[in-house]
C-alpha cells in the first residue's frame, strides 16, 4: 500500500547522519506533494522486521527506516549489520547496507534503483541471536509521475509505534489451535500428604538446645540430629523413674480390674447398687489411660535416637527426611513433656485441597485432572496422570462456606511450599482442539471482550471477541479471531489508550 509522508525516508537518513533526532509525532500528518512511501512486516521465530521505505523510482535514492525487534522481551535490536537488497527485473542486484543501527532498533540504509519493473526486496539482518531474512515483492517506477495515487487508510487502524512498545513488556502471539478442556474454578491450599509429615516432641520436660544451623525451611535427613534436651531434675526424666511410673500405673490397673471383677459378682447377686458397678468400670478406664500415657512417655524416651548423650542429654533426631515446616523450639527455652518442637514435611508429593461450592460437587467428582497457580510462580501447574490423581471428594459440606474439599495429589519437583494458597481449575471431560489465545490477550471494554490484532509493525485493529472455555491461562476463541492472527498478549491496555490518540501514522513518518 502506498502512502505519502511529510518527510521522505531519504531525508530521514540524512538528518540522522547529521546527528538530529525526529520523534514520531507531527510527521504523521499528510499533505499534498509529499514523497510516498510503503512498508512491509515479517515475523520469524526470534525477530520482527518492519521495513518502511520510499517508493522505488529509477535513479532516485530510496531511503528506509527498518525496525528490528527481538521478540524475546520485545526489545529493539542494538547490534548487528543489516543489508537492504533490491533484485531488479533484469536480475541485477542493488544493495544498501548499515553496519549498525542509527539508533536502537532502527536501520537506515539507502539504495538507488536502475531498472523499472517488477522487483524483489530483501532485508538481511545479521545479529544476535540469529541471522534473519525478510522478502517482499515490489515495483520500480520509471518516474515519480508514474507512481499510482496513494490509497486511503483503512478505517479502524490504531497507531502504536515501535518506540512505544520497545522495552515496555509488550508481547504478541499467534492465534492457533490447542487443546482446551471445560473447567471449574475454585480456590485451594497446598497441604502435606497424610503419612508424609512427622512431628518431633519433647519426651520429658527440660531445656532445649537446637543443632547449629537448624532453621525453618531447612532440608533434613532421617536420623539427623536436630536438638538436644537437658532434662530437669524434678521432671522424672531418668529412665528408672519413668519405668517405675509405668510399673505403678500397671499395678493400679490390676487393682482396678480386680475391683471391677468383685463388683460384677456382687451386682450379679444384687448385693450392690448399679452405681457402684459403673464407678468400678470408670476406675478401670482411667487406669488404662494412665498406663497408656506413661508407657508412651517411656517408649518415646527410648525411641529418642541416641538416647542420653553427654551429661545426661537426650539427642532428638529427625524421624523422617523432609523439610522443616514448623520450628516451635527456641534454643535455651524450657519445654514441657510432650511439647511440639519440630514439624517435618516430605514435600516430594503434596495434596491440593480445592474448595468446591456445593452445586458443583457432582461435576468436580468426575474431574479428569486439575491445574493451579500460586503466588510467585508464573506458569500454571498441571495435575494429571501418571504423576497426579484425584484422591477424594469430601462427604460433608462446610457450614460456613458451603464448600466441599476436593483433594488432588501431585508430584512436587518445583519445591512448592505447604500452606500456599492456590487458584484452581478442575478439568471436566476430554480436551478439544480449538482456537485459543492467552487470557492476557482479552480486555473488558464497555461490557464486551476485545482483543487487539497487530496488522503490521505499527498498525493494530480492535476486534470484538466471543470467548469460550478457559483453562490453564488460555481461552477458547469462538468468534472474532482467525488462525494466524497475531494478537497483543502483553500491553493490550496501552494499545487501547493509543486508540484514543489518533489514526495510524503514514509510512515514512519521522524517526
Amino acid at each position: 500500500m502506498i502512502r505519502s509522508a511529510t518527510l521522505t525516508l531519504t531525508a530521514v537518513a540524512l538528518v540522522a547522519a547529521c546527528g538530529h533526532h525526529h520523534d514520531h509525532g507531527e510527521g504523521h500528518d499528510h499533505g499534498d506533494g509529499e514523497t510516498p512511501s510503503t512498508s512491509f512486516t515479517r515475523w520469524t521465530a526470534t525477530h520482527e522486521i518492519f521495513a518502511e521505505h520510499d517508493v522505488l523510482v529509477v535513479g532516485a535514492a530510496a531511503g528506509s527506516a527498518i525496525h528490528v525487534t527481538l521478540l524475546d522481551g520485545h526489545r529493539a535490536a542494538e547490534a548487528g549489520a543489516l543489508t537492504f537488497e533490491l533484485r531488479q527485473k533484469d536480475g541485477t542486484l542493488v544493495t544498501g547496507r548499515a553496519e549498525a543501527p542509527a539508533r536502537a532498533g532502527i536501520y537506515q540504509p539507502t539504495l538507488t534503483p536502475t531498472v523499472a519493473g517488477p522487483c524483489t526486496l530483501t532485508v538481511r539482518y545479521a545479529g544476535p541471536p540469529a541471522t534473519e531474512a525478510a522478502t517482499e515483492d515490489c515495483q520500480v517506477y520509471p518516474t515519480a509521475q508514474a507512481i499510482p495515487a496513494e490509497e486511503e487508510e483503512p478505517a479502524g487502524r490504531i497507531a502504536y509505534l515501535k518506540e512505544q512498545a520497545w522495552g515496555t513488556g509488550f508481547a504478541t502471539a499467534l492465534v492457533a489451535a490447542r487443546p482446551i478442556v471445560r473447567t471449574l474454578r475454585a480456590t485451594g491450599e497446598l497441604r502435606p500428604v497424610t503419612g508424609r509429615q512427622a512431628q518431633l516432641a519433647a519426651p520429658v520436660a527440660g531445656r532445649i538446645e537446637l543443632a547449629p544451623g537448624l532453621a525453618l525451611g531447612a532440608v533434613v535427613e532421617r536420623g539427623q540430629l536436630l536438638a538436644e534436651l537437658i532434662p530437669t531434675v524434678d521432671a522424672g526424666a531418668n529412665r528408672a523413674v519413668l519405668a517405675a511410673d509405668s510399673q505403678g500405673a500397671a499395678a493400679e490397673l490390676a487393682a482396678a480390674t480386680a475391683q471391677l471383677g468383685r463388683a460384677e459378682r456382687l451386682w450379679a447377686a444384687r448385693a450392690i447398687p448399679e452405681r457402684q458397678l459403673d464407678d468400678a468400670r470408670t476406675q478401670v478406664a482411667l487406669a488404662r489411660a494412665k498406663v497408656a500415657a506413661v508407657r508412651g512417655r517411656l517408649a518415646q524416651y527410648d525411641a529418642s535416637a541416641g538416647g542420653r548423650g553427654a551429661a545426661g542429654r537426650i539427642a532428638l533426631r529427625a524421624p523422617r527426611a523432609g523439610r522443616i515446616a514448623d520450628l516451635a523450639a527456641i534454643s535455651g527455652a524450657a519445654v514441657d513433656a510432650g511439647a511440639p518442637l519440630v514439624t517435618i514435611v516430605d514435600g516430594e508429593r503434596l495434596w491440593l485441597h480445592a474448595d468446591v461450592y456445593e452445586p458443583d460437587v457432582a461435576a468436580a467428582a468426575a474431574a479428569t485432572g486439575a491445574s493451579f497457580t500460586v503466588d510467585g510462580v508464573a506458569a500454571p501447574i498441571a495435575i494429571a496422570p501418571p504423576d497426579g490423581r484425584l484422591v477424594s471428594v469430601g462427604a460433608a459440606v462446610d457450614e460456613a462456606t458451603r464448600t466441599v474439599p476436593v483433594v488432588f495429589e501431585f508430584a512436587n519437583p518445583g519445591g512448592l511450599r505447604v500452606g500456599s494458597f492456590a487458584s484452581v481449575e478442575l478439568h471436566l471431560g476430554v480436551a478439544r482442539e480449538v482456537l485459543a489465545v492467552p487470557e492476557t490477550a482479552l480486555l473488558r471494554d464497555a461490557g464486551r471482550w476485545v482483543a487487539y490484532v497487530q496488522l503490521e509493525g505499527e498498525a493494530f485493529e480492535r476486534r470484538l471477541i466471543e470467548p469460550g472455555e478457559r483453562a490453564g491461562g488460555w481461552v477458547e476463541i469462538v468468534g472474532g479471531l482467525a488462525a494466524g492472527d497475531r494478537v497483543v498478549t502483553a500491553g493490550a491496555y496501552q494499545v487501547k489508550l493509543a486508540a484514543a490518540g489518533g489514526a495510524v501514522p503514514g509510512h515514512g513518518h519521522a524517526h
